[in-house]
């Protein structure tokens, strides 16, 4: 029976190998199938196709490299990205090896389970899986047509990771994953828009941002936090010395808007009175960050059944957009968030001077149109995944989750402890004044 079973192993894995073999050698390379698709679009001149000049295997894809035709621009494949993915997924399915497959087969031979007509589909099944693959591609051009055929595409949840900040320097911080590597932006240059609907990330990007600014910048970063839609999601930072203001009610956010406005005003004309043009010309390297976790709550039209609030919520949406308007030269940058991009919103002034966009999954593609100027944020597949913009470049990202427990370790050197009014006038015991060892000296600092 030992022998029988043996034997019968023995044959069905060379029966396997050799099935797995003639799979491998009738199936057509991904590089082939790509000019048997450009030739089937009509992608081909005097009867000359695209021509394969190198091929080159990175950690998350394989780049193909095509010599093209003369006559035919980069555009008409770009065209044609859709039937490329299409012709790369057709029956690609495929087996990957099961090392636990030994166990499973133990675990066969042991109880007894061996059948001599199903042995061979068995032993397929425990040591290999299906492995169902949908590429993706990427298409660039620089005098040569780049095809980036991606097996894996981005993940659909990333942890943080303290190495994402390696090699952020001159005001860059990570932003995404866009599936070749993690993507780093320059900020504090533009405004940035955040958009997104409920529980799609906006919050936590935000997080992300403030916290990677905080640990790569500290000496160099002041914060305004306007939260009027709860206060919860930006509480934590309040009581860190880069902290100039921080509000969750309208009366908070009108002060707070017009105070940055006449300091804005008091910068350009002094970078005016000195012949500077930007604050950086005038050696002038900090930047405020103007937080606004739901702008909504500012708009005195979509809030407009508040009355006793509309003047106030007026003043704010115009302060809103002269910062829009003149704050980056002088190094007020705003980080816009909201998850009703509607033009009530994010008016003409502040959406013509953000450059720098990242939207999460909406609800239309109408609001994708407001936020992106095109379709696309509403087919979004999971939380955390952004389209995002920076000038004219586009990218589908996943941004990372930082955990709270990082975001404390942090934020937690910088935070200081203001006095409450009740104690500013308290008295000190004689013991504690002369000998000095029971006083508790808080200083408070410029920017706290």
């Amino acid at each position: 029976m030992v022998f029988e079973v043996v034997s019968s192993s023995v044959v069905g894995g060379v029966y396997l190998a050799a099935k797995m073999k003639q799979k491998g050698s009738s199936k057509m390379q991904d590089h082939e199938k790509i000019i048997s698709i450009a030739e089937a679009c009509k992608l081909k001149r005097g009867g000359s196709s695209i021509r394969l000049h190198r091929k080159t295997k990175e950690e998350r894809f394989t780049e193909y490299v095509y010599q093209i035709p003369h006559g035919l621009s980069f555009k008409k494949f770009e065209e044609h990205i859709h039937e490329f993915e299409d012709g790369l997924n057709i029956k690609k399915r495929e087996y990957i090896f099961n090392p636990r497959g030994i166990k499973m087969l133990w675990s066969y031979l042991k109880n007894g389970e061996y059948n001599q007509q199903t042995f061979r589909s068995d032993l397929h099944h425990m040591f290999f899986v299906k492995n169902d693959m949908a590429k993706k591609i990427k298409m660039s051009f620089d005098g040569m047509l780049h095809f980036k055929v991606f097996d894996k595409w981005i993940p659909s949840n990333i942890e943080f990771e303290e190495p994402f900040l390696e090699g952020c320097e001159s005001w860059v911080i990570p932003v995404g994953d866009n599936g070749e590597q993690m993507l780093k932006w320059k900020i504090g240059r533009e405004h940035m828009a955040i958009a997104g609907g409920t529980r799609q990330g906006k919050t936590q990007f935000l997080k992300m941002v403030i916290t990677s600014l905080l640990k790569l910048y500290p000496d160099k970063v002041k914060f305004t936090f306007i939260d009027i839609k709860d206060g919860v999601s930006l509480n934590r930072y309040s009581s860190i010395k880069q902290c100039f203001t921080f509000t969750d009610e309208i009366q908070g956010a009108t002060s707070s808007l017009n105070a940055i406005y006449a300091e804005m005003k008091a910068r350009g004309a002094y970078l005016k009175a000195h012949g500077y043009e930007t604050a950086e010309e005038a050696g002038i390297y900090e930047k405020h960050f103007i937080v606004i976790d739901e702008a909504a709550e500012l708009s005195p039209i979509v809030k407009g059944n508040l009355k006793d609030e509309l003047p106030l919520r007026k003043q704010c949406e115009m302060r809103l957009s002269e910062i829009a308007r003149l704050g980056a030269g002088y190094g007020f940058i705003l980080l816009f968030a909201t998850q009703y991009p509607t033009a009530d919103v994010m008016n003409k002034d502040i959406k013509s001077n953000i450059n720098q966009v990242v939207c999460f999954k909406l609800r239309s593609g109408r609001q994708s149109q407001t936020v992106l100027d095109k379709w696309g944020a509403e087919k979004l597949e999971n939380p955390g995944r952004a389209l995002v913009i920076d000038g004219v470049t586009n990218h589908k990202v996943q941004v990372p989750l930082m955990d709270n427990k990082y975001i404390d370790s942090v934020i937690t050197p910088h935070i200081v402890i203001k006095p409450r009014k009740d104690d500013e006038n308290e008295s000190i015991s004689e013991e504690g004044t002369t000998s000095g060892k029971h006083t508790l000296v808080i200083e408070e600092t410029e920017l706290s």
